[in-house]
């Protein structure tokens, strides 16, 4: 019963960098499932439910901190959760070291993304706004579609996406793109979760610990994020998630 007791401090670690970033734990769960062992879709599978967990702890934990923006949170949501659903059951249709392949060109590429939310340049925009209204999203609700759709496939791409999309794009400060990122990666976690458990694809064993570990991670790391900057974090999360693709994708090509 104890065999991967090892996944739960690493969910820890993975949780409160999610949490404090807005980007996703898959990024670093997906790699660690198959590097245990599992095949991809039931690596994606696993990486869901524990973010349905640790992004639900999340977002009771920013509940708690202040800052999630609703109407924000509820329009990423219907946009990106149709999306979703195709995406999860595309992924049933690819080969495993396709998935894989793509999956370490997917996170490469939100590695990219992430960097380019960083610098001091950015800074006035980032604080320019406290909240959005309905009006300013509407023209770019095709953004968490795309995100959606992404997820679906890979579990990745709703965090950071529509993270830098809040922050950089629409301005709204980074507090609070954070806090309403994490709320809206709860419930499509809970999308893609449903749909991974209806095909059998979920390795229970080990969710039971990364199941726990990202419930304490959920919780510390709001707390964090409200006392130091989130630039150093996503740095470094940034650098771990560009050699993360870089050995999926080496892995995979090996498979072909």
């Amino acid at each position: 019963m104890l065999e991967y007791w090892y996944a739960f401090p690493f969910a820890i670690f993975v949780a409160t960098f999610a949490m404090v970033t807005g980007g996703e734990g898959a990024i670093l769960f997906v790699p660690f499932f198959i590097a245990i062992g599992m095949e991809p879709k039931f690596a994606i599978g696993t990486a869901f439910i524990t973010q349905l967990f640790g992004k639900s702890s999340g977002t009771i934990g920013y509940i708690r901190e202040g800052g999630i923006q609703k109407n924000v949170a509820l329009l990423l949501v219907v946009a990106g959760i149709p999306f979703i659903i195709m995406g999860s059951y595309l992924t049933a249709m690819l080969k495993s070291s396709l998935l894989q392949f793509a999956f370490g060109i997917a996170t490469m590429v939100l590695a990219a993304i992430m960097l380019y939310s960083l610098g001091e340049k950015h800074e006035a925009m980032r604080s320019r706004k406290e909240s959005l209204t309905n009006r300013e999203l509407y023209p770019w609700l095709w953004v968490p579609a795309i995100a959606g759709f992404l997820t679906g496939v890979f579990a990745i791409g709703a965090g950071t996406i529509n993270m830098v999309f809040l922050e950089r794009k629409m301005g709204l400060r980074m507090h609070k793109a954070v806090a309403t990122v994490v709320a809206v990666m709860a419930f499509t976690a809970l999308a893609g979760a449903a749909i991974h458990i209806s095909a059998g694809e979920v390795r229970w064993d080990v969710a039971a610990f990364t199941i726990c570990g990202v419930l304490i991670g959920g919780q510390f790391g709001p707390w964090l994020a409200q006392r130091m900057k989130a630039d150093s974090i996503k740095l470094l999360f940034a650098a771990l998630t560009i050699l993360v693709g870089i050995v999926m994708c080496y892995n995979a090509l090996g498979m072909s």
